[in-house]
């Protein structure tokens, strides 16, 4: 009779269209014992059904590092007369670190300044020239007109004299003038002729005068600005040895904590192309980065402003949040396998969080919206019974979950949506929000999760 309604059962649901079979079904399980609501509970390893969301995540490991770290070093050889801080003091910025010997760096500010100081003086010299030049070059120019005055004077005198000395001769050849009046005429000429050549080499000589002052001033001015600009060569001497004095104080760049100490008091510096690191600050233990290694298969799921979570051996049981900051480019082998740096940021306003810590993260890569789901667990269970007589029953589709109903175990197709790797959200007409899923059989000894895939 059993037989008969089993095969009843398999040509009804062979004549059920293939669309209907994604709808949940309830499966006939009269051939199961019948049990109580306690008998079923204490007999099956049961789960609730949840309405929940499916979170996917990566998990890596990584390294917590402050979000601001500098290293602080000095570009000056020398001993360290004096220690500020140590180790985990607060430092604001500008703040005094430790500071150098300084007096051969003072000599070399004081030597600078010295020489700043003549070139100065020097220059204010090379000025005074310069004026002194530029007026004698004004005072012989405002001469040449006076030659030139003169020799326009004794021209005009010679043409005269020469007019007297032609009508002299005139009146002469006509027996009307007197020879001496013609020699006297003809010395005057010969005398204008003698002033006008004076007039012209004093003009002449002037004129190279101008040009002699001119050349004066030219100089003046060269030596003037030779002498300006060593002038601000020497004061960019004394700065630099001032900034080499204000140097050997070695001074913090932020507001932050000393996280290390490289130096100790009396020790001698030698400095070389690479200026060593003596104090290492962190910026702002408020907040903080942590360095994961994601391997190349995950690290296309991951994406900036992404949320995580994280935690620390030192805090057993306590979940940190935190927020996908940045992707590094720069991929790292090691062993042959290919990873990239994927830099969290977290809040640390506690600061129980410290520099060096390990992490163990997890970067959610997706949310699906709240749904019904059901563990992994319970899609693979298959009571024993159906097991051992899988050719007398039907056998249930792997998209199936059984649940416990008035004391009987009920098979609910389901299909499958999103999952997690322990949880997966179904969809089914049937299964309801209040269904206990069996998950497992219980034997004498220790629970079974029975079932295959």
């Amino acid at each position: 009779m059993r037989l008969l309604v089993i095969t009843l059962l398999l040509s009804s649901v062979a004549a059920i269209p293939t669309t209907s079979l994604l709808q949940t079904v309830a499966i006939d399980t009269n051939w199961l014992p019948s049990l109580s609501e306690d008998e079923g509970s204490a007999r099956y390893v049961t789960a609730p059904v949840k309405v929940d969301e499916v979170v996917k995540t990566i998990m890596a490991t990584g390294t917590l590092v402050p979000a601001l770290n500098i290293e602080v070093g000095s570009l000056l050889s020398g001993q360290v007369s004096r220690l500020h801080v140590d180790f985990n003091d607060k430092v604001k910025k500008g703040q005094v670190l430790a500071e150098l010997d300084d007096r051969s760096y003072a000599l070399a500010v004081d030597a600078s300044r010295a020489a700043y100081e003549g070139a100065k003086f020097q220059t204010s010299s090379y000025e005074a020239r310069l004026k002194r030049t530029i007026l004698d070059l004004w005072q012989t120019e405002h001469q040449l007109p006076v030659f030139q005055a003169r020799a326009d004077a004794a021209k005009i005198t010679l043409e005269t004299a020469e007019r007297d000395l032609s009508r002299k001769q005139w009146l002469q050849a006509r027996e009307v003038a007197a020879i001496s009046d013609v020699q006297n005429v003809q010395a005057r000429r010969d005398s204008a002729v003698s002033v006008l050549r004076e007039a012209e080499a004093n003009l002449a000589n002037q004129t190279g005068l101008v040009s002699a002052a001119q050349a004066d001033v030219d100089r003046a001015r060269a030596e003037l600005a030779n002498a300006q600009s060593a002038a601000v060569k020497l004061e960019a001497q004394l700065h630099s040895a001032a900034l080499d004095l204000e140097r050997t104080k070695i001074r913090s760049p932020v507001d932050g904590i000393v996280v290390g100490r490289n130096i100790t008091e009396g020790q001698t510096l030698a400095t070389g192309l690479e200026a060593k690191t003596l104090f290492i600050i962190a910026g702002d233990l408020d907040r903080m980065e942590i360095n994961t290694r994601i391997s190349e298969s995950d690290i296309a799921g991951i994406r900036d402003g992404q949320d995580a979570t994280f935690t620390v051996d030192a805090f057993p049981g306590r979940t940190f949040s935190a927020t996908v900051k940045q992707i590094r480019m720069a991929p790292q082998v090691l062993s042959n396998v290919v990873t990239y740096t994927v830099v969290l940021k977290t809040a640390n306003p506690d600061q129980l969080l410290l520099p060096g810590m390990t992490v163990m993260a997890n970067v959610v890569t997706h949310r699906a919206p709240a749904a019904m789901t059901v563990p992994m667990a319970a899609l693979r269970y298959r009571p024993r019974t159906a097991l051992a007589s899988s050719e007398l029953h039907p056998v249930v589709s792997a998209a199936s979950v059984w649940v416990l109903r008035n004391g009987k175990a009920v098979a609910l197709t389901v299909v499958k949506g999103e999952e997690n790797g322990s949880n997966v959200v179904v969809s089914s007409g049937q299964l309801r929000p209040t269904d206990i899923l069996i998950v497992g059989e219980k034997t004498a000894k220790t629970p079974r999760a029975s079932g295959g895939v």
